[in-house]
């Protein structure tokens, strides 16, 4: 972005060519002068105990072990919080989060382990018929699309 802007500049007064900042240096100079960097805005931590890991890591194997790859299946989600404002930032000090958008679209992801048989993503919304979809259903557009209240993963949603 600052070497954007610094050509931008440059054009805008007239340097010769010849003139313009090449390289990166001028970069460091520049943020170490200000004290700008990328910081990470507040955020939540947590703590995890290693040694539960690591059994439990171990027992699942064993378990695993009894199934060929093509039996052995992941299913995980994710949220997107597709109206969220960015969680890093360039700034001359440290800057406090903004209030998050709650809209949110929990996307559920399946495949076996050999990566022959994979399941096309699921979508679950708060909304039964969502705007965007107008007046045709999520299915026409190839999606495989559930609501609920909170767009949640439940349980019955992940027996369909």
């Amino acid at each position: 972005m600052l070497r954007e802007k610094r050509r931008r500049f440059e054009d805008l007064l007239g340097v010769p060519e010849e003139e313009q900042l090449t390289g990166d240096g001028w970069v460091a100079s520049f943020t170490k002068t200000y004290n700008l960097r990328e910081r990470r805005r507040h955020g939540e931590a947590g703590s995890v105990n290693l040694a539960a890991v690591e059994a439990e890591q171990h027992r699942v194997a064993k378990v695993l072990a009894n199934f060929a790859p093509r039996d052995r299946w992941n299913f995980d989600k994710t949220s997107l919080f597709a109206f969220a404002p960015p969680d890093r930032g360039f700034s001359t000090k440290q800057m406090s989060g903004k209030k998050k958008d709650k809209f949110r679209l929990t996307l559920g992801f399946a495949c076996n382990s050999d990566g022959s048989e994979k399941t096309p993503v699921f979508f679950i919304g708060k909304y039964k018929k969502p705007r965007v979809f107008k007046n045709n259903t999520p299915a026409s557009y190839g999606f495989d699309y559930r609501n609920n209240k909170r767009a949640w993963m439940t349980a019955e949603l992940f027996e369909e």
